[in-house]
């Protein structure tokens, strides 16, 4: 999961569009206010954090926020300042991290994040199989989708 929030970093005053890696609470705190499409949301692809970031940082410097970089980390829950980067080398980032994640077999969705995951076969009322040792899917109509192409 990944949030994009606007920053000041402190001490310097960089301004900083941060795509932080955890939900809300793992960003730097002090977060500006929101003022553009896509601050404080939660992206579980890094593409698509990466693209919003970068649109961010366009409107940001367009109206005042003159020097806006982007910066991409993990406070891990502490305070951080993140190293900037290059729009290039965001979205190279991006494409080597989306290598790594884990998609569902049946829909390519990523599942990053997801601490529930289903499997196919017969299903009860229990719905959930963590024991099982097939494929793990996204959602129960995934898991159900693929079993009846099986």
């Amino acid at each position: 999961m990944y949030t994009i929030t606007r920053q000041i970093q402190w001490p310097d005053g960089n301004k900083v569009v941060e795509i932080s890696k955890g939900g809300l609470d793992y960003t730097n705190p002090d977060a500006l206010v929101p003022a553009y499409d896509g601050e404080f949301e939660e992206f579980s692809n890094p593409i698509e954090a990466v693209e919003t970031a970068i649109e961010i940082c366009r409107q940001w410097r367009k109206n005042g926020g003159k020097g806006a970089m982007l910066g991409i980390g993990a406070t891990l829950g502490m305070t951080l300042p993140f190293d900037t980067c290059s729009f290039k080398d965001a979205i190279a980032w991006a494409k080597e991290k989306i290598e790594t994640l884990k998609t569902c077999p049946h829909c390519n969705e990523i599942m990053e994040g997801s601490s529930e995951f289903w499997h196919a076969g017969e299903f009860t009322e229990n719905d959930f199989y963590p024991y099982d040792d097939g494929p793990e899917y996204c959602s129960k109509s995934c898991a159900e989708a693929n079993s009846l192409y099986q």
